[in-house]
């Protein structure tokens, strides 16, 4: 951790009381030069660091910028493992990590970007990922698991996300089957899980799940092709302390206390809880958006949703009285 991260870390845990530079110097071990480097280094970034006269440097406000510090000491305080990088801008944070498992990276680890170039989406879409607007992250993840069972880690994110997402914000959020994140009838959220199996041994080598989350709607709005669907936890014209840092932290605790219990499913209460859709009469369509076809000249387009099984299959009644359990990789569903 550079003396700049622990500087802001000290400033954060003293928010009411200002701590004078030889304080500071003293705690952390470095000339009182570096602690006066590091303060004008905050300012510049943002940091709203006054000084006080015969008392020292008091942190008035900061800005909403990612830090690797900051969500560090979140995960040591919950006595959680992972490694934490954040950068300015990636072409993607999945590709990233991709990159590092393929060149031998065995730590867990998350990587979080202010901005995504190409963010990936799933069936081969690009995600919006806007500078300052969003929080995108994604985790690499070494699980003692078959690529069956690794694909639920889709569902423990999803319910993860939801549940930090609301403790938060104290927002109500909500689940589209299967791992679209929603508010206010507002798609904010999506989740990309890739991977790499041993075929020899059919276990995982590694496992990639990337979080994308529309924090602030962006300036001008959302682009033409999804600006229907897409919604934001808060406008643009509000940006509030740390948010990106603390809803980080949030879905980080919550995601690895799930998965310190995987491939056991204890998330699943938590992800029925939220999914919307139980209960409802939904639209099925096939992934590439066209009308499922008559089968046996019989409509199975139109279905009532039962609930969701124990591997994430939604179980659906159609009009027939047919019912039916459906994967998501047969369908999406079109309210």
């Amino acid at each position: 951790m550079s003396v700049k991260e622990q500087v802001l870390l000290l400033l954060e845990e003293s928010r009411d009381k200002a701590l004078s530079g030889q304080e500071i110097a003293d705690r952390l071990k470095v000339t009182r030069a570096a602690v006066w480097k590091a303060v004008k280094g905050l300012q510049a970034e943002g940091y709203a660091i006054e000084g006080v006269n015969n008392k020292g440097y008091l942190l008035e406000k900061a800005p909403d910028i990612l830090s690797a510090a900051y969500i560090e000491q979140a995960l040591r305080k919950a006595k959680i493992t992972l490694a934490v990088q954040t950068e300015k801008e990636v072409v993607s944070t999945n590709t990233l990590l991709g990159q590092y498992a393929a060149a031998g990276e065995t730590r867990d680890m998350v990587l979080l970007a202010e901005e995504q170039s190409a963010g990936k989406g799933r069936r081969g879409r690009s995600f919006f990922s806007p500078e300052g607007t969003g929080l995108y992250m994604s985790l690499l993840l070494h699980p003692d698991a078959t690529p069956a069972e690794a694909t639920m880690l889709t569902t423990l994110a999803a319910a993860a996300e939801a549940a930090a997402l609301e403790a938060v914000t104290g927002q109500p959020v909500q689940i589209k089957w299967v791992n679209d994140v929603w508010l206010r009838g507002r798609k904010i959220s999506g989740i990309l899980t890739e991977g790499s199996a041993s075929l020899e041994e059919g276990k995982l080598q590694y496992v990639i799940v990337g979080i994308g989350i529309n924090i602030y709607e962006p300036k001008g709005g959302f682009p033409e092709e999804i600006k229907e669907v897409a919604g934001a936890l808060l406008p643009h014209d509000i940006s509030r302390e740390n948010m990106r840092n603390r809803i980080a932290s949030e879905l980080l605790i919550r995601f690895m206390q799930f998965y310190r219990e995987f491939p056991r499913k204890v998330y699943l209460e938590e992800y029925r809880k939220r999914c919307f859709v139980i209960g409802k009469q939904v639209r099925i369509i096939t992934p590439d958006g066209a009308p499922v076809p008559l089968r046996d000249g019989k409509n199975r387009s139109d279905a009532l949703v039962l609930g969701v099984d124990e591997d994430c299959h939604l179980q659906v009644r159609y009009e027939d009285g047919t019912e039916e359990f459906l994967s998501n990789g047969e369908i999406s569903i079109r309210m």
